[in-house]
């Protein structure tokens, strides 16, 4: 199990040394299931709960209400990315074993969130610092500064998603040592089914609400 420092500080090496971090950690057979949980809970802590206490601060309104409301935001948000890592990482696991991959599930939990986790900081980061900035700019009434400003901002979080699959690849290629193709296909095919599933869930969802309005109207 980590301390908080060893597992902020893995989450900066393999931002900036991925091969040789992965491999280190893909060597650490006592780190697995529960060390991956907590690898994608505290990002959660680190982020939203510091967001949520300053806007309940800011906005002075310390009801019940509103603090239940903050409360559940973080419990329903903690448990959307436990769900879906989970779903991602059974359905890359079904994946990883068709390709000739041997590895415990715990083990490719805890790679594939060492390999998110540092991501996921470093967008909510990026995207905080843009939207201070772009804030400032609009309050100066600098509306075209405040348009590069987000224009860089998503550029920046596109260019760090894309290094978050590069990383995600090196993960998996250090646990299974199969090739970085099949590194590729173990978390690709996953990607595409969740893509394709919350597709199919948003349309039927559409579908049922025109349906709706359809007979209400």
């Amino acid at each position: 199990m980590l301390s908080f420092k060893e597992r902020t500080g893995s989450w900066n090496s393999m931002m900036l040394s991925p091969m040789k971090t992965a491999l280190i950690h893909a060597r650490r057979k006592e780190l697995s299931f529960r060390d991956g949980l907590e690898n994608f809970g505290t990002p959660i802590i680190m982020t939203y709960l510091p967001l949520l206490i300053l806007a309940l601060l800011l906005s002075g309104n310390f009801e019940a209400i509103y603090l239940a409301a903050l409360l559940f935001t973080i419990a329903t948000t903690a448990l959307a990315i436990v769900v879906v890592s989970l779903l991602f990482a059974a359905l890359a696991f079904a994946a990883a074993g068709l390709l000739g991959g041997r590895a415990k599930f715990g083990r490719l939990y805890y790679m594939v969130s060492l390999a998110a986790a540092p991501t996921f900081v470093f967008t909510i980061v990026i995207n905080i610092a843009i939207l201070l900035i772009k804030s400032i700019m609009d309050a100066l009434s600098l509306p075209a500064a405040a348009g590069v400003f987000q224009s860089i901002g998503d550029l920046v979080a596109i260019s760090v998603t894309l290094y978050g699959f590069y990383l995600l690849t090196i993960a998996i290629d250090a646990l299974y040592k199969f090739g970085r193709k099949k590194a590729v296909a173990t978390w690709l095919v996953p990607a595409l089914a969740l893509i394709a599933s919350g597709a199919a869930l948003f349309a039927t969802v559409l579908l049922g609400v025109l349906k709706f309005l359809i007979r209400t109207l």
